[in-house]
């Protein structure tokens, strides 16, 4: 058997190669529940709708139909909350304990009562899928104590507690709902690449959860169905009288969604039909509201030394007073506003304190040599130019990436700007936000729970997934291969094959960042036979944040995964051709393959999780 990149032909005119195929789920309209997930980095929860209710929706209601949970955030059953802290307890044993606010307490108990040696809780675990540049499936990702586990076991546990949840919540409301009367989907961040969510279809399997009754929806695309239908927009109804009404069409909008974790923009126009259009490509950066959390950690350095607050993060000793540490700031992170008069007040754990005073110095008065701080009976007074600069890569990260979106691919029309996601509760962030765009006459709208405008939104897209009518490409896609040599060629890509010069690591591009595809829009791969008893060809195929890459080995360039593709008959030796269809208008990337000319359907796996 032979196989190999190198040696693939390419069709001609192979971004020209696309048609459309159909990925609507034959079942879909047969399921009795539509179930939503949010597995946010720092939050994460569910909303579900009954298909019934929505089909007998008042279009103008539809919002109201989609149910949530709530959880109980303490042993008060009146503290209760639409989300739950993305956290995951697992027993000495690495068995599932506990998820969320359960997990929180027990952990924090554990340490409390120094008990919690052996134990592995996880927190914040889901930005190891946008910046893990070697995901796989036996990856190992770290616990609170450094022990590791296989990630796609912390993901799979994490996903099935949610599950099972939502199925309890409906047991108890008195509905006897099977598994297979559930469609499902995630919500995943606008920019993670196709290997992340393939990761998350695997955990997702993992935990019960079947291929056919799940699929993804974008964040900041979910959050831009329900914008849609959100009444935001005046109509004069009478002469003293306006209703609010959702969007028109012809409005141009962008989703700003600021989750823990990453930042993530969606930008649409509204279609006569209501459906959605893409104006540019989905994208963001990872300066989400955590970002700030470690710059408020990064600033109490200055204050008590980077030996000390190393000590203090590390040592199991403080685990219980670093928690409360981490809650404090979370809390005072999303109540501050930039025009406050009064000072931020951190309370400060005592025994950090006293770890500081370990070297025989006052903290009281090391405090008093520093500026813009005071210490009182346990709290730090922290003055508003030092919080300005601890949110400051934030803010100006958001308004970067929302002006160079608007200015270099001149969208000229955009009359709003939703903001949405947990981070956006922040005031110092909303309001610098609408300070600078309302300036530019652009309204900027908060919607009254824009932590949950999301998981609402999935819930209606997977409803209607052709409510999204075209989608942008986030990258360029291409596969490597051996072509004859070009003159202007680098001389290092140069191989030599008999009486042949070639080239190699050329970047054969189907796809370029930013191409526009509509729901189910396809590319289409031409695959040749190495030799005539080849019965497998592996591709290797690149994805590029450039448009027009020349070699794989590009600035920009990075490898995504492998298809391997049977041409199981070799009765035609070299004289055979397979097509690899590729879905390109979906939130996630399908293939097919079929042999030609007749288009006899071959086996097709696109492994992005195990590729070396």
């Amino acid at each position: 058997m032979a196989s190999g990149i190198e040696e693939i032909v390419p069709s001609s005119g192979m971004e020209d190669n696309i048609s459309k195929m159909s990925i609507k789920d034959p079942t879909r309209d047969s399921k009795v529940v539509i179930a939503a997930i949010d597995f946010g980095t720092t939050y994460s929860g569910y909303a579900y709708a009954f298909r019934d209710n929505l089909n007998k929706r008042n279009t103008s209601d539809e919002t109201t139909m989609v149910l949530s949970n709530h959880w109980q955030s303490g042993s008060d059953a009146r503290l209760v909350s639409n989300k739950t802290p993305t956290c995951l307890l697992l027993t000495p044993a690495g068995k599932f304990d506990s998820f969320g606010f359960p997990a929180e307490i027990k952990y924090n108990n554990l340490v409390n009562d120094d008990e919690h040696r052996g134990w592995r809780f996880f927190k914040r675990f889901k930005m190891v899928l946008l910046h893990e540049k070697n995901l796989n499936k036996d990856m190992l990702i770290a616990d609170d104590q450094n022990q590791c586990v296989e990630a796609l076991t912390v993901f799979a546990h994490s996903i099935r507690f949610i599950k099972n949840d939502l199925q309890k919540q409906l047991t108890k409301t008195g509905y006897d709902i099977d598994d297979v009367e559930i469609q499902w989907v995630i919500t995943i961040p606008a920019i993670w690449n196709p290997r992340s969510k393939q990761f998350m279809r695997v955990a997702a399997h993992k935990a019960g959860i079947k291929d056919e009754q799940l699929e993804f929806a974008l964040e900041p695309e979910a959050a831009a169905v329900y914008v849609k239908e959100t009444k935001v927009t005046k109509q004069r109804v009478s002469v003293d009288q306006h209703d609010l009404v959702p969007f028109p069409s012809g409005t141009q909008f962008m989703v700003l969604d600021l989750g823990g974790g990453t930042i993530d923009i969606s930008v649409k126009e509204v279609l006569p039909d209501r459906t959605l259009k893409e104006l540019h490509r989905a994208s963001g950066n990872g300066l989400g509201g955590d970002s700030v959390n470690i710059r408020f950690f990064e600033y109490l350095e200055t204050v008590f030394g980077e030996n000390v607050m190393s000590k203090f993060k590390s040592d199991n000793t403080y685990k219980a007073a670093l928690y409360d540490l981490e809650m404090e700031i979370e809390q005072k992170k999303r109540c501050l506003e930039f025009d406050s008069k009064s000072n931020i007040v951190i309370v400060i754990p005592p025994n950090l304190v006293d770890l500081f005073e370990e070297n025989d110095k006052s903290f009281n008065e090391h405090v008093q040599s520093l500026e813009g701080i005071e210490y009182k009976k346990g709290k730090l007074h922290i003055n508003k130019t030092i919080i300005t600069e601890i949110f400051k890569p934030s803010v100006t990260g958001i308004v970067t990436l929302v002006r160079d979106i608007l200015t270099q691919h001149q969208i000229t029309n955009l009359s709003n700007i939703m903001v949405v996601g947990g981070f956006s509760r922040s005031q110092i962030i909303y309001k610098t936000v609408t300070d600078v765009f309302s300036a530019e006459s652009i309204n900027v709208i908060r919607p009254t729970d824009p932590d949950m405008a999301v998981l609402k939104g999935a819930v209606l897209y997977r409803y209607w997934p052709e409510v999204v009518r075209t989608r942008r490409s986030p990258f360029t896609y291409g596969s490597r291969l051996l072509r004859l040599w070009i003159e202007g060629d680098e001389v290092g890509k140069q191989i030599k094959k008999g009486h042949e010069v070639l080239c190699g690591d050329h970047f054969e591009k189907f796809v370029t960042i930013n191409d526009e595809f509509e729901t189910g829009q396809t590319v289409t791969v031409e695959v040749y036979p190495v030799a005539a008893d080849t019965t497998k060809m592996t591709i290797d195929i690149y994805t590029s944040t450039k448009p027009n890459p020349r070699y794989t080995t590009d600035v920009g360039c990075e490898p995504l995964g492998r298809l391997v593709v049977d041409m199981p008959d070799t009765t035609r030796g070299l004289d055979r051709r397979a097509e690899v269809i590729m879905s390109m208008g979906s939130t996630e990337i399908v293939v097919e393959g079929k042999m030609m000319p007749d288009g006899t359907p071959t086996k097709v796996v696109f492994d992005m999780l195990n590729a070396k």
